[in-house]
């Protein structure tokens, strides 16, 4: 194992504060020695097997005053990136502990992230003339943690304890996470516990690779023919065949799953030595993304962006600063992005980084480039927002007078009218009919508040301020897949940003009624633009694509139309069509 950061250490300084009669207790004090507030988070990585192990939070005792029977909860996240590699581990603590009185240890583990606290209240006992400080704790929210994996102590001078052993996790490209939850207890003896005085305890948790060996035991491997049926075959089939992973099942809860890039089976949630797999297997068929790039040739190099593409200049790769890897973005007059999905039709925006495509409507029927057609509009006259006079009106959604987070990802606040909207629409049209929504991911938008190189955020403007958006676009013409983590929204639907217009052809303030994005009306677009003197005041406003395709803006009080745009899973197949305006790709049921 190769560790390459370290956590920060916790550091628990024992002292008596109380002391009565001839039976004294002691009155806790916890610190953190790095910072000193107990709230720290930080990452260990481990290298297993060529997998990537990264191991984040710490094991603490995060209050300030701790008396015998104080409880805390700890949540360590285990993640693990690689290519489908199923890593055997035990996490462990790693430190140093000169307490004499054990410190218990209970750990739960789940997919998903949960809530849990501990709460604890004092408690007082006189014995005798003697009186007698301790905790009672309870553990919100224990009851969603199932059933408990392992429990322990760890004694004073123990350097290492094993907190979960032989725990497996499969090491995808996009890195897969389970959460253990360490309930950790300085116990009540019912005692004096006065020979902590003065003690430490501090350490590490991190993760090492497992002797065990997974032993994945395949019982049966069948193979759908040509009548339909499935017969079994001796050895699991290779090339032209694909696991069926509604069909396949395994033993201890562990999910059979395949990887449709590297063409695979895998085994998420693998738990225990000695599962047993029943695999299905179907022919073949290529997703919806690998039907587009089979048949499309990528260019290389990057456009101009100076000039507006009026003709087919086809596609590009571009890194993908939100999804990693590359994506591939349609750009001019192009003719081969229609698709026809949910009785609607769309076109290809890009291939995203993760495989999924984004797609931007183009109405109940699809129209040739430049159409002017208030039908490829779907939610006509919104105002993006019912208020102009703040800058946090650009939000897609807001919190009075702050700025977005420039370290973690978008949640919650005010919605923006344009938001509401088109949700609306979203539920109405997609949302609601399960057999088009199971086709939708949650998609990566990006409402990039920064601000323009020598501009200052405020809430209410007294001059003029630009975002960061106008200074690329407007100014530099270099476009960017990359966002503020802060600005990330994860959503079902969202608008188009401006990055997204100008690799598609679109300039500032430069008209262009060829390329695929203009449709003869104004639409909004998600990424917000600046803010200029109206009357009296300075007045909030976004991008807009004009009614003859060039990049543009309007104050959010404006209204004018919304085009969603969605994506759909990667691994969604198209059942006909080439893309093109008569025969678009048709996804398949």
């Amino acid at each position: 194992m190769e560790v390459k950061e370290k956590n920060k250490k916790l550091l628990i300084v024992v002292g008596v504060l109380l002391l009565f009669g001839g039976v004294s207790l002691a009155y806790f004090v916890t610190k953190i020695l790095t910072n000193g507030n107990g709230g720290s988070t930080s990452v260990t990585t481990a290298v297993i097997r060529g997998a990537r192990v990264d191991v984040e939070g710490i094991l603490e005792f995060e209050d300030l005053e701790i008396l015998p029977g104080h409880k805390t909860v700890s949540a360590i996240k285990v993640t693990a990136t690689g290519n489908n590699e199923l890593i055997p581990y035990n996490l462990i603590w790693k430190g140093t502990n000169s307490l004499t009185t054990p410190l218990n240890f209970s750990i739960y583990k789940t997919s998903e992230e949960i809530e849990v606290n501990a709460t604890c209240e004092k408690k007082t006992k006189m014995v005798g003339a003697s009186k007698q400080l301790s905790e009672e704790c309870t553990i919100t929210n224990i009851d969603r943690l199932g059933t408990e994996i392992a429990s322990g102590r760890i004694n004073k001078n123990d350097s290492k304890v094993i907190l979960a052993k032989d725990e497996f996790i499969t090491a995808v490209n996009n890195g897969i996470s389970y959460y253990y939850y360490v309930i950790l207890e300085y116990p009540n003896l019912d005692e004096p516990q006065n020979e902590d005085l003065d003690g430490t305890f501090e350490g590490e948790v991190t993760v090492e690779e497992s002797d065990i060996k997974p032993d994945i035991n395949i019982i049966a491997a069948y193979v759908k023919q040509d009548d339909g049926e499935y017969r079994q075959v001796e050895d699991i089939p290779q090339e032209g065949y694909q696991l069926n992973t509604e069909k396949s099942t395994c033993s201890n809860g562990t999910i059979p799953g395949w990887d449709t890039k590297n063409k695979r089976f895998y085994a998420d949630n693998l738990n225990k030595s000695g599962t047993s797999c029943y695999l299905y297997f179907d022919e073949y068929v290529p997703t919806a993304s690998e039907t587009i790039l089979n048949n499309i040739t990528i260019n290389n190099g990057i456009p101009n962006f100076t000039n507006v593409a009026t003709t087919d200049e086809g596609v590009y790769k571009v890194e993908d600063g939100m999804y990693g890897e590359y994506s591939y973005y349609w750009r001019g007059a192009v003719t081969n992005n229609y698709v026809e999905f949910a009785n609607k039709c769309w076109r290809i925006i890009r291939i995203n980084g993760d495989g999924s495509i984004r797609l931007i409507y183009d109405g109940t029927t699809c129209h040739a480039n430049g159409t002017n057609t208030a039908d490829s509009i779907a939610v006509q006259n919104v105002a993006y927002n019912t208020s102009s006079n703040q800058s946090y009106y650009v939000g897609w959604t807001y919190n009075s007078s702050q700025r977005p987070s420039t370290t973690n990802p978008q949640t919650g606040g005010t919605p923006s009218n344009a938001k509401t909207q088109l949700e609306s629409w979203y539920n109405n049209n997609i949302g609601n009919n399960t057999e088009y929504s199971t086709k939708i991911v949650d998609g990566k938008f990006c409402n990039d508040r920064n601000t323009t190189s020598g501009y200052s955020w405020s809430s209410q403007p007294s001059s003029t301020l630009y975002y960061a958006a106008r200074e690329r676009l407007q100014t530099n013409k270099k476009p960017t897949l990359s966002c503020p983590l802060g600005d990330v929204y994860t959503l079902k639907v969202g608008l188009i940003a401006a990055d997204e217009v100008a690799y598609a052809g679109g300039t500032h303030g430069t008209t262009n009624s060829s390329y695929y994005l203009c449709n003869g009306q104004y639409y909004w677009m998600m990424s917000p633009f600046g803010s200029s003197s109206v009357g009296s005041s300075y007045q909030i406003g976004v991008f807009l694509v004009g009614y003859i395709g060039q990049l543009t803006s309007g104050l959010v009080t404006g209204t004018f139309g919304l085009r969603p745009v969605i994506n759909l899973r990667s691994d969604v197949t198209f059942s006909g069509g080439n893309g093109t305006l008569d025969n678009p790709y048709v996804v398949a049921d």
